[in-house]
C-alpha cells in the first residue's frame, strides 16, 4: 500500500522523487530480504532514502548543507539536515522522525515542532521544508489491512504540504525484539 498527495504547488518538483521514494525502500527490501526495515535506521537512514530517490528523479541534493540560521538575535552559520534542489526550485531541509501507535497517528503536533525548526534554517526568501518521517508500530501483532486503511485515511487530516506512505507487503509482519510491528513509513512535508 502506497500513496502520494501534494496541497502544495510550490512543492510538485518534488513528485518525482517522492514517487521514485518506494521504490528505493522496496529495492533495500529486494537486496537485504524482509528481516531489517531501512526507515527503522533513524531519520538519517530516511534523508539517504529520500536523497536516493531524489537523485533517480534526476534532482540533485546535499546532506548537512552550510546554510543561515535566522534567529532573533540575528543570523548565524548553521546547516539544515538535505538540500533538494532542481534547476528552477531549491528546498533546504529540516527532518525528524517519530514512531507513533498504529492507532494513535496524531503528528500535527509533531510536524509543528518540525516547522518551527525549519523556519531557522535558510534565508526567509528560500523555500524550507519540514520532514516529519513516521514510522508507525503496533504491539503483539502486525496490522491488519483494515487497520492501515484507517491509518491512511487519517492522514488526511494531518495539515501538511504534501504526503507519501509505503507499507510494503514484505514488511508487514516484520517486529522488533520487543514484539512491535512497524508496517511501513510515513513522510510529511510542510513548507515553513
Amino acid at each position: 500500500m502506497q500513496g502520494l498527495i501534494i496541497n502544495n504547488p510550490r512543492l510538485e518538483f518534488l513528485r518525482p522523487a517522492l514517487e521514485r521514494w518506494s521504490e528505493c525502500i522496496e529495492r533495500f527490501n529486494q537486496t537485504l530480504g524482509d528481516n531489517e526495515a531501512p526507515y527503522w535506521q533513524g531519520v538519517q537512514a530516511n534523508l539517504g532514502l529520500l536523497s536516493a530517490a531524489a537523485w533517480q528523479a534526476e534532482l540533485v541534493t546535499l546532506h548537512a548543507a552550510p546554510s543561515k540560521k535566522q534567529r532573533d538575535e540575528g543570523e548565524r552559520e548553521g546547516r539544515c539536515d538535505l538540500v533538494i534542489a532542481s534547476h528552477d526550485e531549491s528546498a533546504y531541509v529540516h527532518a525528524e522522525q517519530r514512531w507513533p501507535k498504529v492507532a494513535k497517528l496524531d503528528l500535527n503536533a509533531a510536524l509543528g515542532e518540525v516547522t518551527t525548526l525549519a523556519r531557522q534554517g535558510a534565508y526567509p526568501s528560500q523555500l524550507k521544508l519540514a520532514a516529519l518521517f513516521a514510522s508507525p508500530w503496533k504491539a503483539g501483532q502486525h496490522a491488519s489491512p483494515e487497520e492501515l486503511q484507517d491509518l491512511v485515511d487519517d492522514l488526511q487530516h494531518h495539515n501538511a504540504c504534501a504526503l507519501a506512505w509505503f507499507f510494503p507487503y514484505g514488511y508487514r509482519k516484520l517486529h522488533n525484539e520487543l514484539g512491535q510491528y512497524h508496517p511501513g513509513i510515513i513522510l510529511l512535508l510542510k513548507q515553513a
